[in-house]
């Protein structure tokens, strides 16, 4: 006893240390409890004599009753291990009570069966499953099974094996198998009809990175943490806590706070941490669930497709809705029958909502409850017509979505991939349609990684439902800190215990090495808005969209329309890929406007001069044009390509021991044997249809700052001087991109004043580099190389100066992103970057023609 009340004492001063350090440094509340803590309390409850001391961590509470309300609501839901140790900690109060007839003092069973239910299942739920198997409390725990979606397969598995093995459980298990199957723990899964309150009004343009600053990307798991950076980088956004919290103050009873931002809101890589900001700002404390808030209202004019899935997946209500006339504080009434926004009870606007399966999403409080419980539907569906059990005509959502055709319509190239992957028996797909997709494997980097194993574990994640996940650590392998070596290391352990590849530090770049995964039928998701493959199709993702792939293996997939671009002809020499990314902007502002690629899909054909790598960096660049994906035919070159992935597949030292690269292995060869190579049918229908005539290109195209659209032919910034050059990321550290830039800078020694920093994409290619003599080359000019990976291109390891203007083949160049608000980026070819580095400033044509030889 005394051993444990020690244990207990010990951990409540460790955590009152914590608690209190925080507090005082960011007026927050602690954090949730760790496995070894929860472990430490149930301890305690061993102890007697507990009501009868007490104990402060901000005000003084009676020990047991701290110990219980800590358990009770300082441990997060789902599988962490936390998790775990709460759920066993109560089970093995219950099986105490029950089997040796002796209740804990402190917590009863029938108190500690509660505290199981309010779990929500999770860990939870296997050890529900244990005590009816036990037959304790069997008909309560029934009844709180019918209510838990997360349900893992293994304990879908163990209630079917007491179901066949002992026909006292069969009543029970039918009962909970049709409760199931006819959706009833979905009954309080509501919408409200009407919304009110006052709005928080910011500008146009407000990026994931103003939300969810990539600086401070270390924090992005402690929510509420991260939250108070919002807006850093951004001032004419400053003090938006406080503008919020004068807002608060003024609202009445059952009134909401509405965040309304202008156009393009949420452009930018850090959407699920951009997401967690906006529950932080706009959400209710959710019962039971520390740090975590739910639900909330935001106003857009309009959205980065992107973000605004991770607002639906999130459980937020987004509203597409002309904002102009809209000013802070204004009084704001939503109802979603009418589909009509009241300003001021004066100004009537017409909103654009989510369609009806989002919504219902949405009414689930997000992703995780509806995933969860469309796959326990499914399978308690298999298992009352495996048994005989009736249900009627009772559908899945997903089933309930499908839309017949009575002829087969025309398909895109992207509709062709996607339907390819149809889980229903469908194999066509049309714009605006719903479907559950197989995605065959999924990306995961290390900044948002961490954010997708809480959110895996937060939806009961076992082993790895999806045939290949790959894990990358490429946004913080440079000068990592300890916390990041840390962080590192779990990263590596979870995904591999899972069956899942973890890429070293230095290995490469995430969708450098992803790609090689990847095959012309494949649908997948990465965790980083540039997830875009040179074949197949690919859909960048907030993290608990990657975690649910990771976990089923599949996802609902709403098909977006596409916008054809058809390159004609053959670009100039010293025109390259990259410039054809800026054409993009060029000529879509020529014809239809630039707006048209939002939310959809950019399909390029005409292409078929360019290499794999190529063609990466234009499906890459459909991020910065605010699309959904980008794809490109697949030809000989690609199964060509697909033959040498094959070949670096089984050279990896894991390619016999990773369940992901064996599967991948398989699948290659299978494909190999017969390979598919998608087309568009010539009738199908495009939004919109973009000519770019190659020859017209006569000299290479910039990206002024402060954003990748603000596109300028290189003779309008010529002369421009420059501080940094950096030349390398996914689309500007490929192997001819440096090889390249090389040539140009090769026999010119770099001005002192110039820092030049070159960042190959993998491995493979900085080893290639030494064997050519690049390397030997760039660092005799006065180039610095550094390890492969992301480098400056997030900003959050490598930054520029105060007052610095750079010259990168990054991907973006936001305000604030690489470097102070006061810096200013121009983004480029490698080719342009290479004449910089000689040159201290921005060629003319003349001189870049002259270098690049």
């Amino acid at each position: 006893m005394e051993a444990n009340l020690e244990i207990l004492l010990d951990c409540l001063e460790e955590y009152k240390k914590k608690a209190v350090e925080r507090k005082n440094a960011y007026g927050l509340d602690p954090r949730p409890l760790e496995a070894e803590e929860v472990e430490a309390l149930f301890a305690g409850l061993k102890v007697e004599g507990l009501e009868n001391k007490t104990f402060t961590i901000f005000e003084e509470e009676r020990l047991d009753q701290l110990v219980l309300r800590l358990i009770a609501e300082e441990v997060k839901r789902g599988t962490f291990p936390a998790s775990h140790a709460k759920a066993e900690g109560l089970a093995d109060l219950i099986k105490e009570a029950k089997i040796r007839e002796e209740e804990n003092p402190y917590l009863e069973s029938e108190a500690a069966l509660e505290l199981l239910a309010e779990m929500k299942g999770g860990a939870a739920t296997s050890r529900l499953i244990d005590l009816f198997a036990k037959e304790i409390y069997r008909d309560q725990i029934t009844e709180i099974l019918k209510e838990t979606v997360l349900v893992t397969k293994a304990d879908f598995e163990k209630l079917e094996e007491l179901a066949a093995e002992n026909p006292h459980f069969i009543k029970n298990i039918e009962n909970l198998m049709l409760s199931w199957a006819y959706r009833d723990f979905a009954e309080d899964w509501e919408l409200e009809d009407q919304y009110q309150g006052l709005t928080l009004r910011v500008g146009d343009n407000i990026t994931t990175g103003h939300l969810s600053p990539s600086k401070n990307a270390n924090s992005r798991t402690d929510q509420p943490r991260h939250a108070q950076f919002v807006m850093d980088g951004r001032e004419d956004e400053e003090d938006l806590w406080g503008r919020l919290e004068q807002l608060k103050d003024q609202t009445a009873e059952g009134e909401t706070i509405f965040f309304t931002a202008g156009k393009a809101l949420g452009e930018g890589s850090s959407r699920k941490s951009a997401t967690y900001t906006m529950q932080q700002l706009l959400g209710q404390p959710a019962a039971g669930e520390p740090e975590k808030k739910k639900g909330g209202v935001v106003a857009a004019k309009s959205f980065a497709p992107i973000f605004k899935e991770s607002l639906v997946a999130s459980g937020i209500l987004p509203l597409e809705v002309d904002t102009a006339e809209i000013e802070e504080g204004d009084s704001l009434k939503v109802d979603l029958q009418t589909q009509k926004l009241l300003v001021n009870d004066q100004l009537e606007l017409e909103i654009e909502l989510p369609i009806d399966y989002k919504l219902k999403k949405i009414a689930a409080g997000g992703m995780t409850y509806f995933d969860a419980g469309n796959q326990l539907q499914t399978m308690a569906l298999d298992f009352c017509e495996q048994h005989g059990l009736k249900t009627g005509e009772v559908k899945t959502p997903a089933e309930q979505n499908v839309i017949e055709e009575d002829s087969r319509p025309p398909q895109t190239l992207a509709q062709k991939i996607v339907a390819h992957n149809r889980l229903d028996g469908k194999d066509t797909i049309l714009p605006g349609e719903t479907a559950q997709v197989k995605m065959r494997g999924a990306f995961s980097q290390d900044t948002t990684g961490p954010m997708t194993m809480d959110e895996y574990q937060s939806m009961a994640g076992e082993d790895f439902g999806a045939e290949f996940v790959v894990q990358s650590l490429c946004h913080t392998g440079e000068c990592p800190s300890s916390a990041e070596r840390d962080t590192h290391k779990f990263l590596h352990d979870f995904v591999t215990e899972r069956g899942g590849v973890c890429l070293q530090t230095g290995e490469g770049i995430i969708h450098t090495i992803g790609n090689r995964f990847v095959l012309p039928t494949d649908v997948i998701v990465g965790g980083d808005s540039h997830t875009r493959t040179p074949r197949g199709i690919s859909f960048p993702a907030a993290s608990d969209i990657v975690a649910g792939v990771m976990k089923y293996g599949k996802q609902d997939l709403t098909m977006d329309e596409s916008v054809k671009v058809k390159f004609t002809g053959q670009p100039p020499e010293g025109i390259t890929a990259r410039d054809l990314v800026s054409a993009l902007v060029v000529y879509a502002e020529k014809t239809v406007g630039k707006d048209i690629y939002n939310g959809r899909i950019i399909e390029m054909e005409g292409v078929d001069f360019l290499s794999s790598d190529e063609r990466y960096i234009l499906t890459n660049a459909v991020a910065e044009r605010s699309a959904s994906a980008g794809v490109v035919p697949s030809d000989q070159t690609t199964v060509e390509t697909i033959k040498e992935n094959l070949e670096y597949l089984k050279s990896r030292p894991d390619a016999d021991s990773s369940p992901s690269v064996k599967n991948t292995i398989q699948a290659v060869e299978e494909y190999l044997e017969e390979p598919v190579l998608f087309a568009a049918d010539e009738d199908a229908e495009y939004a919109a249809e973009i000519i770019i005539p190659l020859e017209e290109l006569s000299e290479p195209l910039v990206a002024k700052p402060h954003h990748p659209d603000n596109v300028a032919p290189l003779s309008e910034v010529e002369g421009e001087q420059i501080d940094e050059v950096y030349i390398g990321s996914c689309v500007g550290g490929d192997l001819k991109s440096i090889q390249e830039a090389a040539a140009v800078i090769s026999g010119h020694q770099i001005p002192q004043d110039l820092n030049v920093v070159v960042g190959p994409a993998s491995r493979d290619i900085y080893e290639e580099l030494i064997v050519d003599g690049t390397m030997e080359r760039l660092t005799r000019a006065g180039a610095t190389v550094i390890m492969p990976g992301c480098g400056l291109c997030m900003g959050n390891k490598r930054r520029i100066g105060s007052g610095a203007t750079a010259f990168t083949t990054t991907t973006r160049n936001y305000q604030s992103r690489i470097g102070p608000a006061d810096s200013r980026t121009y983004l480029g070819s490698a080719q342009v970057a290479g004449c910089v580095a000689v040159l201290g400033h921005i060629p003319s044509p003349e001189e870049y023609f002259k270098l690049y030889k």
